[in-house]
């Protein structure tokens, strides 16, 4: 903030001498001091400042005193600075009535008292200061009376300005006819902006609407081609600037922005183009002819009559697809009711506003018991499905897919649930009764199964057949040394723990079997060692792999580092397939009849950071490009005839995804192929959780 400008104290005396004292004695005071040794210097110094005091000397050689007061209240700057004289001569009181008329306001008489001139001095600062605070408020009062004046104008302005806009907005909602309503619109815009007439016009085919103030004049005769033409045409070259476009010319003059050449008053009057657009294309405009009262409007004003254009385009746009949108809403309605799966709608809460019929059905209750509950309480994330749990919840912001099991009352059934967020911030919810795929895929699942093992009958038998040999021929060996009195205590204990060995071993093949070949449905996931899952499927295989000629490489980490959670023998299940794929591909290179062929199979696990991974390959006939992308898709097969249903991978697959795993293929024909198994990995020393 700026510091408050010094009062000017002006001192005039032809002795230098005593200008120098009276300096000296004022500067006592804030206050600026100018010094003049004649009245032409002190007129000249006038000319030029505000001065709050003259001090002026009366008896000085050329002009005087009395002549230099008279001149200062001529001037207007100074008109009415107070003026004291000092003077060295007593003088009478004629003289002293003299001074006073020529503009005095105090006479001093020299030698004076320091203190006495001080104290004057003080009272004409003190009022100098006044009057100038006075004429500031004075300024600021004046100042703040022509805002007042003028917001009270624009306040006016603006009130009639939204007042109209409020009138079309009401008039153009719900249904309205948009032709009256356009009607009554524009005679609100010819009150506003004093135009002799108005009309809205297409620049299609339609037929110009015009108020009811055009007069007589027929709405076909207010407006011909050629205007229409030329202010198309500068609505369409200004699109980018203030929209509006004014004219003073009639309609086929120069159309151009508000304030770029300003109009006077009292002339014809202001003509004024208000673009209409449908759909962000411009379609017609709203034409106000003669205006008389927009020669007063600021340019922003101007341009602020847009709304109205934007208005009509909305509301035109809106009665031209009112019958689209009814249709639309019809199909809608149609789509939902017949959709073959069940749809629930929801808002953004969850609370579940209209469901179809196929939703009565599968939830097995009328739609009004189905309305106003909460989604999860129908879909119950508590009962999800295994292989979902976990997932994200159907009422998160990208919509996600989950099986639920839903109790029914008559029975349990498994639905397929997948959301999918709506403009409102609704959901949309795809329900499908998925019970008898489900309990399909698991007899598909449990008959590849009891496939495998049925192929490896051989291997099973050999594994079964070893133990059997040793308990034969060791019950031999400890009778004929029994009955020849050869057996000690020491021989018959080795005897009898090798026929217990041979005893566990077939128990644990049968039991590995059994728990094999069930379900495994309940089977509650745990932690386990990839490796495990390895070795397990080679015992029932290997023997198979061994007869056909096949040789069997493993290279496997150590245990700790292949840990996963999950079902340890639906694991074996998909080894065993890639297992058996290997066989099968290794087997039709092998007849191929290549003679320094050497059919293999490798098996390599490890970890990869936060994922396990068991790689099997092989050195068969490969899988050509070409099938790559469709060797999970159920029922796909390369296999000749009768070699392979074309379940076994899709099975594999479906496993892998339950376990959060992956299946990837490499392949190259003529060469081999590996497959890539990965599972997320178990931190070390970590019972429950994965990386």
């Amino acid at each position: 903030m700026s510091l408050p400008e010094k009062p000017k104290i002006l001192i005039v005396d032809d002795i230098e001498v005593n200008l120098i004292l009276l300096e000296t004695v004022l500067r006592r005071e804030v206050a600026d001091i100018y010094k003049a040794t004649s009245g032409e210097v002190a007129l000249k110094l006038a000319e030029e400042l505000d001065l709050a005091l003259v001090i002026l000397d009366v008896s000085m050689p050329g002009m005087n005193g009395y002549e230099v007061a008279e001149r200062l209240r001529e001037e207007g700057r100074n008109r009415l600075t107070p003026i004291i004289f000092v003077s060295a001569v007593l003088y009478d009181q004629q003289s002293i009535s003299k001074g006073y008329q020529s503009g005095a306001v105090d006479y001093l008489t020299k030698p004076f008292q320091n203190e006495v001139l001080l104290s004057k001095v003080r009272v004409f600062l003190k009022l100098h200061q006044q009057t100038r605070e006075l004429q500031s408020r004075t300024k600021a009062l004046n100042e703040s009376l022509s805002r007042y004046q003028k917001a009270e104008q624009t306040i006016v302005f603006k009130y009639q300005f939204e007042r109209a806009v409020s009138l079309a907005s009401a008039r153009f909602s719900g249904v309205f006819d948009p032709e009256s309503s356009v009607q009554y619109m524009l005679l609100d815009l010819e009150k506003l902006s004093g135009a002799s007439s108005s009309f809205y016009t297409g620049f299609s085919s339609e037929r110009p609407i015009q108020s009811n103030a055009g007069g007589a004049e027929s709405p076909e005769s207010c407006i011909n081609s050629q205007e229409v033409e030329s202010i198309r045409q500068a609505l369409i070259e200004n699109r980018e600037t203030c929209p509006v476009m004014i004219c003073y010319e009639g309609l086929t003059g120069s159309w151009l922005r508000p304030g770029v050449i300003p109009g006077e008053p009292g002339s014809s009057g202001m003509n004024v183009a208000i673009p209409v657009n449908l759909s962000d294309e411009l379609s017609g405009a709203i034409i106000l002819k003669e205006c008389t009262e927009l020669f007063h409007w600021d340019k922003q004003d101007i341009c602020a009559l847009g709304v109205f254009g934007t208005l009509t385009g909305n509301a035109l746009e809106r009665a031209k697809t009112r019958a689209a949108l009814q249709a639309s809403e019809a199909r809608y309605r149609s789509y939902i009711e017949n959709a073959p799966v069940g749809i629930l709608v929801t808002d953004a809460a969850g609370i579940i506003s209209e469901a179809n019929p196929a939703a009565e059905q599968i939830f097995r209750t009328g739609r009004s018991n189905l309305t106003g509950q909460e989604l999860n309480n129908i879909l119950n994330p508590e009962n999800m499905a295994a292989g979902f749990a976990g997932s994200a919840s159907l009422l998160s912001d990208e919509g996600s897919q989950s099986e639920f099991f839903f109790n029914t009352g008559q029975g349990s059934k498994i639905i397929s649930a997948e959301s999918t967020r709506l403009p409102d911030q609704g959901f949309l919810v795809f329900c499908t009764d998925i019970t008898t795929a489900r309990e399909m895929e698991k007899h598909l699942i449990h008959t590849e199964r009891m496939v495998g093992i049925g192929e490896m009958a051989t291997g099973i038998a050999h594994e079964i057949n070893q133990p059997l040999n040793t308990i034969s021929f060791g019950i031999d060996n400890l009778m004929h040394a029994i009955n020849s009195g050869q057996a000690g205590n020491d021989y018959i204990n080795e005897k009898a723990r090798k026929i217990f060995e041979g005893i566990h071993r077939m128990r644990t093949i049968i039991d590995h079997v059994r728990t094999f070949s069930r379900s495994n449905d309940d089977y509650i996931p745990t932690r386990f060692s990839a490796n495990e899952s390895v070795q397990n499927a080679l015992t029932l295989i290997s023997e198979q792999l061994k007869n056909r000629g096949i040789s069997v490489e493993t290279e496997l980490a150590a245990d700790e580092e292949v840990q996963a959670t999950g079902n340890t023998f639906k694991i074996e299940q998909v080894i065993l397939n890639l297992l058996s794929n290997a066989r099968d591909a290794v087997e039709e290179r092998h007849q191929a009849g290549e003679i320094e062929y050497r059919p293999a199979i490798r098996i390599t696990s490890g970890r990869d950071g936060s994922k396990i991974f068991v790689l099997v390959s092989d050195n068969g006939n490969g899988i050509g490009a070409e099938h790559l992308n469709h060797i999970t898709t159920p029922f796909y097969t390369t296999k000749g005839p009768g070699k392979g249903t074309g379940l076994g991978l899709a099975i594999s697959y479906g496993i892998i995804k339950e376990h959060k795993g992956s299946l990837s293929f490499s392949s190259t024909p003529g060469t081999g192929t590996t497959v890539r198994l990965e599972l997320p990995g178990v931190m070390a020393g970590n019972e429950d959780n994965t990386l």
